[in-house]
């Protein structure tokens, strides 16, 4: 446990460094698409591409941080209503268990369509969609790990 502790704590410090750089880009991108288009009358339309591309990856990472720190969107007010604690312990697996099987899916369906996408390139053609599309799978396999560890958590709390 203290192995997967270590490369859980190690995954997640480079998710939030990636989402931060990634929100630096957007932010560079959209500003510089501002610039270009309403100061010097010269619209670069690969910024907007690109800044809907970045978005996809940052709002994705910014799941698997919002799952890993507990805020995620969910309706803990059927938690806060069950009185006993092993039955808010036993909810917590259930969500755990939905959240896993979500990512499971996510990642299995996310791969084949990904893998489609290698000869398809985006509109200025820099690069394939499949580096887009491997958001979802990435994305997917990195919140399986966090609610495989949400989960071991769970079911610890339950036996003790």
């Amino acid at each position: 446990m203290k192995s997967f502790e270590f490369y859980d704590r190690f995954l997640m410090k480079a998710v939030e460094i990636l989402t931060t750089v990634l929100m630096f880009v957007l932010v560079g991108l959209v500003f510089f698409q501002v610039l270009n288009r309403f100061i010097l009358h010269i619209p670069a339309a690969w910024t907007e591409e690109m800044a809907r591309y970045n978005f996809v990856w940052l709002s994705l990472f910014g799941s698997v941080i919002a799952l890993k720190s507990g805020r995620h969107l969910s309706v803990d007010l059927v938690v806060q209503g069950i009185k006993s604690q092993k039955a808010q312990d036993w909810v917590k697996v259930m969500v755990a268990l939905l959240v896993l099987v979500f990512s499971l899916i996510l990642t299995w369906s996310g791969y084949p369509f990904t893998a489609s996408n290698w000869t398809t390139h985006c509109e200025f053609g820099a690069f394939p969609l499949a580096l887009i599309y491997a958001a979802v799978p990435v994305t997917g396999f990195l919140l399986l790990l966090v609610s495989l560890e949400q989960l071991a958590r769970s079911v610890r709390d339950i036996v003790r």
